[in-house]
């Protein structure tokens, strides 16, 4: 029985470090990416960065938004190999609750998610929502000018 007690503990503890480990590569990934947009930012003048995260659609981009020297805030979208896809000002494009405006006539139950995105070159808006029927929906609309792009929907499972 002792020996059944050890080898579980060993295995258990082998898992353990595997899944460690995973996650610590996972992670160290993701930082290494947002450090690299974070630096290529600054190379185009951003001198105070107020948030960075990734977008996941037809490719990966990491979405840097800062002030530069003049305080004017920009939104730089950066390849995952750390390449600037486009910059713009905030004030060039919809503002958050804006783009959130595009999904009211849709009566959204939940709001899931409003960020920044590109899909084919387009910066855009990603609104993520819970619909009436119950749906993960999903409303993509141009950064620009809040032109409608695409919409689709998830089924949800019956237990969700």
């Amino acid at each position: 029985m002792k020996k059944i007690i050890i080898a579980f503990a060993c295995v258990l503890f082998a898992a353990l470090s595997l899944y460690i480990h995973a996650y610590s590569e996972a992670v160290s990934f993701k930082n290494e990416s947002e450090q690299r947009a974070v630096k290529q930012a600054e190379k185009k003048g951003i001198v105070q960065v107020t948030d960075v995260y990734t977008y996941r659609g037809n490719d990966v981009y990491v979405i840097v938004t800062g002030k530069d020297d003049e305080g004017e805030q920009w939104i730089v979208w950066v390849t995952e190999k750390g390449k600037v896809a486009a910059m713009h000002r905030a004030s060039e494009g919809l503002t958050k609750q804006q783009a959130l405006s595009s999904v009211k006539p849709y009566r959204p139950k939940t709001v899931i998610s409003v960020k920044l995105g590109m899909e084919k070159g387009i910066p855009l808006w990603e609104i993520t929502y819970i619909d009436e029927q119950n749906r993960y929906s999903f409303y993509y609309a141009r950064f620009e000018d809040g032109a409608f792009l695409k919409r689709y929907h998830l089924t949800r499972g019956k237990d969700v």
